[in-house]
């Protein structure tokens, strides 16, 4: 096809520095970044300013030239809220954007297929690691969109990180390596054995939440090393582990790691889940004031570990871990112990010690090898092998279970057991008139050899009793002493202790409380009753 040119309209072009100021609705094209321009016209014309507008094309950034976003609330401009001292105050859409970060971002996928390691390590480094992010400014949290990324190495979490997903389940890391899916470190990359290093700030200031942490083989969920000030809320840790599995020392939901010099502190994980591993919680190491509050425990051969290892000489292992507490958390199909803290092998004073379990639900799952209540195979469900150890206001289903349940009404392993003090919440029964043979009120299996102590309260119509009934046991016999004061006249309850077997097997281990009562005021009484066991 021929080309006749009847007329050529030519504008202004050449390098942008050397664009003019161009006249009104003159174009004038920048050949060098490949945009184009227009005169404004003057103020006198109309115009609000002089200069020249870009006109969008190709090689235009839409986010940091053309548009800007100004905050205008809920109401938008029906209401608008004045953002500035004087105005509002407009950005780009660029630097709104930058302020949210995501792992995507740096070409993390997330479709259970891609390997994400690579990208999230990189988004991981860049934010909190590099050299250059000593600015507090450039520390942005790390979100997760929802989907499954999945890894083939650690993650190495540095000082100051902020990783956030979608929720459990929502958000997940799938981790296939034979290494803890997370593992702290310094800003230098040190990881244990190296951490602080040339005076590297070590791992502290670290949050993760909403998010799922998996396993696909039997190693740890997250290894907290040489770490303070770690804050893990509204997370899942997922491993292999199923019911009836056996203990392996790889498979550990939760390890804290320390040296001598820097020892762990100040770490707290709040409404979080572990299940399917080993060993749900693991710490033998010098660590202090470790909080789970508020947590789900369940699947696993132990609950907590605690001071297994500790020696009083290997570095990092000369005390071992002090002040953890368990609190308004569940345990549930758990082979062994719920919570067990291992005797010291060094000198008295030493090992684990102010480990707390306050206010936790004990399911009759727990602490049965996994062959259900009332079998041979029960041990206790917490233990205490050091001193200055507590249970306060725990339940305990299986006990309760037992006292209705005559099938199973055996000489069980006891709640608390080993060096340990173990305060019960307030229970109430009702004591029958006129019972005249000795009657069951409770039942504390396998204590023989402890101290009890039970503060009371007896009503019966208009009279009253405060007490305290103390069952020194042993293996041959239950003595007791009762201390009281009335309102007035005799309540007519008369409180005794004996021992009792409730197997076949020999021996007397269960400590039986029992009452009788007259029937001089021809009414029923209420005992309200908190024990106290010196284990």
């Amino acid at each position: 096809m021929p080309i006749v040119q009847i007329s050529r309209i030519q504008h202004r072009r050449g390098k942008k520095t050397d664009l003019p100021q161009l006249a009104a609705g003159e174009l004038g094209w920048s050949i060098d970044e490949q945009k184009l321009y227009i005169g404004n016209g003057t103020v006198a014309d109309g115009a609000p300013a002089v200069g020249n507008t870009e006109i969008m094309t190709a090689g235009t950034s839409a986010f940091t030239t053309a548009l800007t976003h100004t905050y205008r609330g809920y109401l938008g401009d029906s209401t608008p809220i004045v953002t500035g001292a004087t105005g509002d105050v407009a950005r780009t859409v660029q630097k709104r954007l930058d302020d949210y970060v995501s792992v995507k971002d740096f070409g993390a996928v997330g479709d259970d297929s891609t390997a994400d390691v690579v990208a999230i390590q990189r988004a991981i480094d860049e934010l909190y690691s590099d050299t250059d992010q000593d600015d507090v400014r450039a520390r942005r949290t790390l979100f997760f969109p929802a989907g499954t990324y999945k890894i083939n190495a650690s993650l190495t979490i540095p000082p100051y990180a902020h990783l956030v997903g979608e929720g459990p389940d929502k958000t997940i890391i799938k981790n296939s390596a034979s290494a803890p899916a997370l593992v702290t470190e310094d800003d230098d990359g040190n990881v244990y054995g190296g951490i602080g290093n040339a005076g590297a700030t070590t791992p502290t200031q670290i949050q993760i939440s909403n998010m799922t942490i998996r396993t696909t083989v039997a190693y740890g969920g997250i290894s907290i090393d040489n770490a303070t000030k770690v804050f893990v809320n509204n997370c899942k840790f997922h491993g292999t582990f199923v019911s009836g599995g056996t203990d392996a020392s790889t498979s550990k939901g939760v390890s804290v790691r320390s040296t001598t010099a820097l020892p762990c502190a100040n770490i707290i994980f709040d409404q979080c889940q572990f299940t399917g591993f080993a060993r749900l919680v693991d710490i033998s190491y010098d660590a202090t004031n470790i909080r789970f509050t508020n947590c789900d425990f369940n699947t696993a051969y132990y609950g907590a570990m605690l001071g297994e290892t500790m020696d009083g000489s290997t570095n990092g292992l000369t005390v071992g871990p002090r002040d953890i507490q368990f609190s308004g958390s569940s345990w549930s199909t758990i082979g062994q112990q719920a919570i067990y803290v291992k005797a010291s092998s060094t000198t008295t004073g030493t090992g684990t010690r102010n480990v707390i379990s306050n206010a936790n639900f004990y399911a009759k799952t727990v602490a049965n090898n996994f062959e259900g209540t009332g079998t041979f195979s029960e041990v206790p469900v917490i233990q205490f092998d050091n001193d200055e150890c507590s249970s306060v206001l725990d339940f305990f289903e299986r006990t309760d279970l037992r006292r209705s349940d005559g099938s199973s009404n055996l000489n069980a392993a006891p709640e608390v057991q080993g060096i340990g003090i173990s305060t019960k919440a307030i229970k109430q029964e009702t004591l029958i008139n006129n019972t005249s043979s000795a009657t069951t009120i409770n039942e504390f299996p396998a204590l023989a050899g402890k101290s009890i102590v039970i503060k009371y309260k007896i009503a019966r119509g208009t009279l009253d009793r405060s007490g305290e009934f103390v069952i020194s046991a042993s293996t041959t016999a239950a003595q007791h002493d009762d201390t009281f004061t009335e309102s007035g006249a005799d309540v007519g309850v008369t409180l005794t202790a004996v021992l009792d077997n409730k197997d076949s097997t020999a021996g007397n281990e269960t400590v039986v409380l029992k009452y009788t009562m007259t029937d001089s005021s021809s009414t029923n009484a209420t005992f309200d009753y908190q024990t106290t066991i010196i284990a």
